[in-house]
């Protein structure tokens, strides 16, 4: 179950988990979920810490997941790169 899905049943009033040994009684989502992070595999045009154009950056994102954006350029990390490739990871 993805972020945005528990996200969205948090909302809707489902359910929550509860949270053992706490005073509060709902999971934080953070800790719920764990930290997220996205990688998006973008073009070897790029130097390993360059920055990633706007535009490249959303098309690579709407390639590798069929949605459109949700964090600006400015939310991910600079180019790295690892054996498959170049790649930005995002900081939310």
């Amino acid at each position: 179950m993805g972020v945005l899905s528990k996200l969205k049943s948090r909302m809707a009033g489902a359910p929550q988990r509860q949270v053992p040994n706490t005073k509060n009684k709902v999971a934080d989502i953070k800790e719920f979920v764990g930290e997220r992070r996205d990688t998006i595999r973008v073009g070897s045009n790029y130097k390993v810490g360059d920055l990633v154009e706007e535009y490249e950056l959303e098309d690579a994102i709407k390639k590798q997941t069929g949605d459109f954006p949700q964090l600006s350029v400015q939310d991910y990390s600079a180019v790295k790169r690892d054996k498959k490739g170049n790649y930005v990871i995002s900081d939310e």
